[in-house]
């Protein structure tokens, strides 16, 4: 018997109005012990209990709401990933707060929920049951990646900022001088003058503090 199927005998026996659950995590132990949390839930049933998505099974047979780690992922996860998820189901992922997936990428692959590693069963829980009415649950320390990852791309001039012109700027706005930024950067003075220059133009900035606050901004830099 599959470790599936011996998680569907256990946690399996519930009415005909109970969801059924999957949860996927490499971890052994943190699968396990979601799997426990989640069987306390009366109105919830763990049908299967896998190691990742390709062992779920798909069409009638697929689970209402997976939940799913990706703590040992974080933002390498992309569009394909998103894919092996069953059509029909949605997903709760648990990510880290410091690398989390692209969130809009993965809400279109169907995920409807994201949660923390400081998130506790009683959120789990509650994000699940928002899921299940169709909701849409993120956690605090979540909602600054998904604001930021939906915003509007930059438009007008600094769009136009080249990758090394914005190292430079936030650089700048560090308090760093030219020749401090020409030995970070392993560039010449010169260079890093010219970028400066070049920045300014686009940036309609015509001092150092003009810089830093466009920077701040830009959201190039966090204000100390």
């Amino acid at each position: 018997m599959s470790s599936s199927d011996a998680s569907q005998s256990r946690m399996g026996q519930a009415d005909g109005e109970a969801s059924g659950l999957a949860v996927v995590s490499e971890n052994a132990i943190l699968r396990n012990g979601l799997a426990q949390v989640l069987a306390s839930a009366p109105h919830l049933v763990v049908r299967h209990v896998v190691d990742t998505l390709t062992a779920l099974p798909a069409g009638d047979d697929a689970p209402a709401l997976v939940v799913l780690d990706l703590r040992h992922r974080g933002a390498r996860v992309g569009a394909s990933f998103w894919r092996l998820l069953p059509t029909t189901s949605r997903t709760v992922a648990l990510c880290r707060p410091d690398d989390p997936p692209n969130l809009p990428t993965a809400i279109q692959g169907g995920a409807r929920a994201f949660l923390s590693r400081d998130s506790d069963a009683a959120e789990l829980l509650h994000a699940i049951d928002t899921v299940l009415h169709g909701g849409l649950h993120v956690s605090a320390d979540l909602l600054h990646h998904l604001l930021h990852q939906t915003a509007p791309e930059p438009t007008g001039r600094e769009s136009q900022l080249a990758a090394r012109e914005v190292e430079t700027l936030r650089l700048l706005a560090e308090g760093l001088t030219h020749g401090q930024i020409s030995r970070r950067m392993g560039l010449t003075e010169s260079t890093v003058s010219t970028y400066v220059k070049r920045i300014r133009s686009k940036l309609n900035a015509g001092n150092k503090a003009e810089l830093t606050r466009r920077a701040i901004e830009l959201g190039y830099v966090t204000p100390r």
